[in-house]
């Protein structure tokens, strides 16, 4: 949702200076897709005295009626592939609105149901956590199905992480400094009409293989943080991990370069987490080479 902000700075004091995006639909994937009106309100309020002026901005954003949304797309079917999933309300980058909500749409499998993938949050950046609803569309009306929980989202995103031709829903989150974010899986259950959690990492460098079910995970953090490659299978719609090796500084104080490396294994994919395997020295060329070609190996 583009959004223009009036910079103007008048020695007047008390004067206030109001801009509102006019009334449009949100912009998105299709035209057919409609949403509801977002104000955006900028205030300058400056004076003059002893050549300092004080500027103060406060940005107000108007919260989308969910409800409107899904109405305003009852009639979507048409519009949507088996593999996409559109987000129909846009952001710029990374960000989503200041208020944190998501809408999105998306067909699952062919001949599939239609479903809406929702945040309703509002200031989501002082929650501890981020509530997705799940809907389906049944008869031309939104049946709600269940809610679950995230730490952050600003959009969501289709992969058959199993190759079977029914694809599952991937929320990604804010990027932080380091360019790492939250990733969770999702999948739905016929039986139980409800979409579980699978679960989830912290990384923006991962590379699916579908063929395997099998998903290859590199978080790299700060300089004192460790470096982390996890191999992870998508097993009866659950993230299982499978191995994992972490190499880091035994000492993070800009003094010390020794370095340690952990393997840590679930072999069998019975566990939801891998059990520490050995924690050595990370010193010589079989060591590195172990990190270096770890998926390749593994």
């Amino acid at each position: 949702m583009k959004k223009i902000f009036l910079k103007s700075i008048i020695p007047v004091l008390g004067i206030v200076f109001f801009y509102a995006c006019s009334k449009k639909n949100i912009p998105n994937a299709t035209n057919n897709f409609r949403g509801v009106d977002s104000v955006s309100v900028f205030y300058v309020d400056s004076a003059a005295a002893l050549e300092e002026t004080v500027v103060k901005e406060e940005i107000e954003e108007k919260p989308l009626d969910i409800d409107s949304v899904l109405q305003a797309n009852v009639n979507i079917e048409d519009e949507l592939q088996s593999d996409s999933i559109y987000n129909v309300v846009e952001f710029t980058g990374d960000y989503p609105l200041f208020n944190g909500q998501v809408v999105a749409f998306g067909k699952l499998e062919k001949n599939g149901n239609i479903f809406a993938f929702v945040s309703p949050n509002i200031d989501t950046f002082t929650e501890d956590y981020t509530q997705i609803d799940f809907y389906k569309l049944q008869d031309k009306k939104w049946k709600y199905l269940n809610s679950e929980k995230v730490d952050n989202i600003v959009r969501f995103e289709s992969i058959d992480l199993n190759n079977d031709g029914v694809f599952e829903v991937q929320s990604i989150g804010h990027y932080n400094m380091n360019g790492n974010c939250y990733n969770y899986f999702f999948a739905y259950n016929k039986l139980e009409d409800k979409v579980y959690n699978g679960g989830g990492f912290f990384s923006s460098i991962y590379e699916f293989k579908p063929k395997q079910s099998r998903i290859e995970v590199v978080y790299e953090g700060s300089w004192y943080m460790p470096n982390i490659k996890t191999i992870y299978y998508w097993k009866k719609d659950k993230l299982i991990p499978y191995k994992e090796v972490e190499v880091g500084l035994k000492i993070a104080d800009m003094k010390h370069e020794a370095r340690y490396i952990k393997y840590s294994e679930n072999v069998n994919l019975d566990k939801d987490s891998v059990q520490l395997i050995y924690n050595k020295n990370y010193r010589g060329k079989k060591m590195e080479k172990f990190f270096e070609v770890f998926f390749q190996n593994n």
